[in-house]
């Protein structure tokens, strides 16, 4: 199934039909408005270079991928905005089948045999979610100290409080069990 941003990612799209056999070379540079087109907000600015490889052959095509750059985002520990360095690479073929939809699976793309291009942005996109860091923290000595306290006041203010009566008899009965 097809993003339905596609169209505002024509940049992205490989027409694979007119290429020579062989090798063919693309580069992309991607920004904070490739995310906003899937309606993904993590990343508040990012720089990313895309190297695209397109090795064409007469049953298949390789897609070899790298990409290098920084993506900003909030810290998960103090919220300021940390810079995530990221550099990494991947592979995908493309093969064609006698079938109107196009289809992933593991590393190969199945196009319809009359497809004469290709979108490789949503391909992208899945494949940098996927690989992104899930958890984002400064070194604790670059934190914002004031956040940082905050945050330890308030959960010494929560262990020194008394417990709510109301969730006893919820504890009573986890107990029964």
């Amino acid at each position: 199934m097809l993003f339905q941003g596609m169209k505002e990612l024509k940049e992205f799209c490989i027409p694979f039909s007119s290429l020579k056999l062989g090798p063919n070379f693309f580069d992309f540079e991607i920004d904070k408005s490739f995310f906003d087109i899937f309606n993904y907000s993590r990343y508040n600015s990012c720089n990313i270079s895309l190297n695209l490889e397109f090795r064409k052959e007469n049953l298949l095509m390789d897609l070899r991928f790298s990409y290098s750059g920084y993506c900003e985002v909030f810290c998960d520990r103090c919220l300021d905005l940390v810079k995530v360095p990221i550099s990494n690479n991947f592979n995908c073929l493309i093969k064609f089948l006698h079938q109107e939809e196009e289809i992933i699976k593991d590393d190969i793309v199945y196009l319809p045999e009359e497809s004469f291009e290709y979108n490789i942005g949503q391909l992208f996109y899945e494949y940098f979610l996927v690989n992104f860091p899930k958890r984002v923290i400064h070194k604790k000595t670059q934190c914002n100290s004031k956040q940082i306290k905050l945050m330890e006041q308030y959960s010494q203010k929560q262990i020194g409080k008394e417990e709510d009566p109301r969730w006893n008899i919820l504890k009573g009965l986890k107990n029964e069990n």
